[in-house]
């Protein structure tokens, strides 16, 4: 029998002032996820600490300085002898000009729900399929505009705080 060692990747949800949230496409070169889309960060070295992993990865990957805020939420993605665990942040952009390493081939910023819109990572689409339950849905279906599951609230909240509203 095959063992999965476990893996650690961190990952932030970084919004522009209209709410629009970047996304990164991976290289097609890359050996996990080619060409797909996925949220700015990557793996935790062995001994390094969450909050300095995923500052570094995210301005080896971007060029940018980042602040983190609140832990959102997590995923998990099953790849050969590997089960990386994805804990996705909230953060701020604090300096820098948007500059791709090789790693990946394109951004975008979208608004949350146009990510459907794009190929994304498995682990980003299951995390974000597995925040969309029966339980959230709004009692009177023609509120449907107000609706915001726990996810979209942290979201929300972490923007706010962004934009200093609180």
């Amino acid at each position: 029998m095959i063992e999965y060692v476990f893996g650690l990747a961190v990952r932030v949800l970084l919004t522009d002032e209209d709410g629009k949230i970047l996304i990164l496409k991976r290289s097609t070169e890359s050996k996990t996820n080619p060409g797909k889309w996925e949220l700015p960060g990557g793996k935790v070295d062995q001994g390094e600490s969450f909050d300095k992993a995923l500052i570094r990865e995210v301005y080896e990957e971007t060029n940018l300085k980042i602040k983190l805020d609140n832990v959102i939420g997590a995923s998990q993605q099953n790849l050969p002898l590997i089960r990386a665990v994805h804990i996705i942040m909230s953060g701020k952009i604090l300096d820098g000009e948007l500059n791709l390493s090789s790693e990946h081939e394109g951004y975008a910023w979208e608004f949350l729900e146009n990510l459907s819109d794009y190929e994304l990572a498995d682990w980003l689409e299951d995390f974000l399929k597995s925040q969309k339950t029966e339980e959230f849905l709004p009692e009177d279906e023609n509120d449907s505009d107000n609706f915001l599951n726990p996810w979209i609230k942290t979201i929300n909240t972490s923007m706010d705080k962004i934009r200093g509203k609180r």
